[in-house]
């Protein structure tokens, strides 16, 4: 096992955030079934949030394509790219393809972890070990009620209405939404200052299919069960 690979898949998941380049505006397929003949729906700026995060809520799931970041203090920086899927409740697929091919991906059960060039896979059982704040917003184990919201700001160069809130008793998170209410940013920040910045773009609102969310390992891949609960 590549120990450095995981403990930086592991950061990455742990922080979970986004790009902030301009040039990685969010490209947001609209499939919000609110009005079939709206291509943006109008919120007022009062009741924006809470539209928001009761409609993330209420998804039954949703793909798109992520840019990730992670800025260093140092000036030094990672850059990675892929897709994610999720299907509530509790499945989630992380498919990294940028630097190098690697997946993590959620049944229901219990969590994935392949890496094709090591021919290696691991069953893993704590959701922690993938995020426990930012993916139980994303895959419905935790509730919009369970979400307190600290600022508000709108960024111009992105176009987005960003807010830090406290997802349960996590550290505090930026959400970014695009002017129509769909999430499209998220940047933590660990206790080094070092930042974590996600962009989701090319989204689909329409629930993903379950075969999405199953893993049998190739022939020939070493096995790990890393549960505790086994």
């Amino acid at each position: 096992m590549n120990n450095t690979r995981m403990k930086n898949l592991f950061f990455l998941f742990a922080l979970c955030c986004m790009f902030v380049s301009p040039s990685f505006a969010a490209k947001v397929t609209q499939q919000w079934d609110l009005d079939a003949d709206a291509k943006q729906v109008t919120i007022p700026e009062s009741k924006f949030f809470n539209h928001s995060i009761k409609r993330l809520s209420s998804l039954p799931g949703f793909q798109c394509h992520f840019d990730q970041l992670i800025a260093f203090t140092d000036g030094g920086g990672k850059k990675y790219s892929g897709s994610v899927a999720v299907l509530k409740p509790k499945r989630f697929r992380w498919q990294y393809q940028l630097p190098y091919e690697q997946l993590y991906l959620g049944d229901g059960d219990m969590i994935w972890h392949y890496e094709p060039d090591l021919m290696q896979a691991e069953r893993l059982d704590n959701i922690e070990a993938v995020d426990a704040s930012v993916m139980g917003l994303l895959d419905g184990s935790i509730a919009a009620t369970e979400i307190k919201m600290f600022k508000q700001e709108y960024d111009s160069n992105l176009n987005i209405q960003r807010f830090q809130v406290r997802l349960k008793d996590s550290p505090k998170v930026w959400l970014g939404f695009s002017n129509d209410g769909n999430l499209v940013y998220i940047e933590r920040q660990d206790v080094l200052g070092n930042s974590n910045q996600m962009r989701l773009s090319e989204c689909s609102y329409i629930a993903p299919p379950e075969n999405l969310f199953s893993f049998t390992p190739p022939e020939g891949v070493d096995v790990l069960d890393m549960r505790q609960s086994k």
